[in-house]
């Protein structure tokens, strides 16, 4: 989802642009694409941190171990 580097390259249509590359356009446009952008960047890293909490409480110590070489 926030694979910022390979997103930027890979869409060239706007119909398939991952949420960074949105992000990323919505920052060049004037007016309220700053705050669009922002709203969707917190959005985000909202949705990234209920995904890891999500997958510790189900995982429960075994997410540590996930982790571990």
């Amino acid at each position: 989802m926030l694979e910022v580097s390979d997103s930027l390259i890979l869409a060239q249509k706007s119909e398939f642009y991952p949420i960074t590359k949105a992000i990323y356009e919505l920052m060049q446009f004037l007016g309220d694409g700053r705050f669009i952008a922002s709203a969707l960047g917190v959005w985000a890293m909202a949705f990234l941190a209920v995904t890891i909490i999500g997958a510790s409480l189900l995982l429960g110590k075994k997410l540590g171990a996930i982790f571990r070489v």
